[in-house]
């Protein structure tokens, strides 16, 4: 089997990176598949930083960055790949507008559409021409022979016949998990609008005032357009410790006590299994879409009303306060974790590879 993932960039350790190296590997190790990654945006600092089997190929394609000559220079060079890789299936990782597009590039290969977002960010993120370019688009969805969406309600929204269910499987395998004794709070996650970070400090401001020996640390790359050292300096908080992203998030979960998830919405919500693998249960927004399926609430995790920042607070308070619920939770967080084990994933996208190209050959 010949596989090749298309994705915007392989660079850093965000979520997509660290999910897409783990899958890539696993196929090409445990499978025997013959894997090519695709990066179609890769700029700046190019260093693959998640780990990736030497066994995956890596290929980097540079488009002209004008508009008007972007699609055909990105078509080109795709088809192109395409011709010399011969893959048996095509999965699209990029859930920009273009990615929406690969149906009008490649013919006659099965090919498979991973969703990792929600149609939150479609009808709130993207403003005038771009949302009904984003909307006309996305129709295109149904030309893909398959459409993987991270949770039934992310399955619910492409609103298509050729839906599936695959969730991200668990990155890691800690050998140990967190005590839950340490006065520290985690939040992961990319510096943006999206992520939340306005309503974590209003809460956080809540919290410090009654708990002034806990700390929150924050892990992500600094954003100029997001400035949210400037948005707690603002808010004149204190006993925050801000640190770059970290590719094994053991250096932030491993004493961690408590993982928040302050998020606008998510594709899935894979900081909140990683966390639950060391035993740290999570506080997280009842966002759209991936929170809710993950966590059961007062179970192995506690999910808040979407946007009510009180009750969030007041969430972190009580596990701050209730050492036992705290640990109970972290036990229940692990058994959790397990749902979303690498083995189980992987079968499944296996069967649905193997499946499209046994269509095709029919």
């Amino acid at each position: 089997m010949k596989l090749l993932y298309i994705t915007n960039k392989i660079a850093g350790v965000g979520g997509i990176q660290r999910v897409l190296s783990v899958k890539a590997s696993y196929l090409a190790e445990h499978y025997g598949y013959h894997v090519t990654i695709l990066a179609t945006n890769q700029f700046g600092n190019s260093k693959i930083e998640c780990p990736l089997s030497p066994k995956v190929n890596t290929i980097t394609i540079n488009p002209k960055r004008s508009l008007l000559f972007y699609f055909f220079s990105y078509k080109k060079l795709i088809q192109q790949v395409v011709a010399t890789e011969k893959p048996d299936v095509v999965v699209m990782c990029d859930n920009g507008i273009k990615s929406f597009l690969l149906p009008l590039i490649v013919k006659d290969i099965p090919l498979v559409y991973e969703s990792h977002t929600t149609q939150y960010n479609v009808q709130n993120e993207n403003k005038g021409i771009a949302r009904i370019v984003y909307k006309i688009a996305a129709r295109l969805i149904r030309k893909f022979d398959a459409v993987v969406a991270l949770t039934k309600t992310g399955a619910a929204e492409l609103n298509t016949s050729n839906a599936h269910v695959i969730p991200n499987p668990l990155c890691i395998n800690p050998t140990q998990q967190s005590s839950l004794s340490a006065k520290k709070l985690v939040v992961l996650g990319r510096h943006n609008y999206q992520k939340g970070f306005d309503r974590l400090f209003e809460a956080w401001k809540i919290v410090s005032a009654k708990h002034p020996d806990w700390e929150l640390e924050i892990y992500g790359e600094d954003n100029p357009d997001c400035d949210i050292k400037a948005m707690a300096a603002a808010l004149s908080l204190e006993r925050i410790v801000f640190k770059k992203p970290v590719q094994d998030v053991a250096i932030a979960y491993a004493d961690a006590a408590i993982n928040l998830l302050p998020s606008r919405y998510e594709g899935f919500g894979l900081v909140i299994i990683e966390a639950a693998a060391f035993g740290v249960p999570t506080v997280a927004f009842d966002c759209p879409v991936g929170p809710g399926e993950i966590v059961t609430n007062h179970k192995d995790g506690l999910l808040i009303p979407d946007g009510d920042i009180k009750a969030f607070a007041e969430a972190i308070c009580m596990l701050i306060e209730d050492e036992s619920l705290r640990k109970g939770l972290g036990k229940e967080a692990i058994v959790m974790s397990q749902r979303y084990a690498k083995v189980p994933v992987m079968e499944q996208w296996d069967r649905l590879f193997k499946s499209l190209k046994r269509a095709e050959v029919t």
